[in-house]
């Protein structure tokens, strides 16, 4: 007869193996659950109040305050901004030739370009 031998490399390994996978199991159980209570989690209720049309009409709005998006940026190396141009890029690009050429181009965003001093 033979004798069995509990502790081999094999089943060492294969208990190891077994707990491994109790144990993410476990975690995957765990955060489940968290998520599951993150989602229960009512949002505050806010009052809505009603505004007659005759309030809207009297409220005005001061266009002068609302600033344009400028045509044409300069930033340092340090993205801080060291001058912005509003107007037509063709008249802008013709008054501020010089600088523009040493400036490096950056990128463009609809009619908004940006160039590194």
């Amino acid at each position: 007869m033979k004798p069995t031998i509990i502790l081999t490399q094999k089943n060492v390994c294969a208990f190891l193996g077994l707990i491994m996978a109790l144990t993410i199991l476990w975690s995957a159980n765990a955060e489940a659950k968290v998520d599951t209570i993150n989602e229960v989690i009512p949002m505050e209720l806010k009052e809505i109040h009603e505004v007659s049309e005759e309030a809207i009409l009297f409220f005005e709005i001061d266009m002068e305050e609302v600033k344009e998006q400028p045509t044409i940026t300069f930033i340092n190396k340090y993205g801080v901004i060291v001058a912005e141009f509003y107007g037509d890029k063709s008249t802008l690009k013709n008054k501020f030739k010089e600088s523009i050429e040493k400036g490096k181009f950056i990128t463009a965003f609809g009619k908004h370009e940006f160039y590194l001093m």
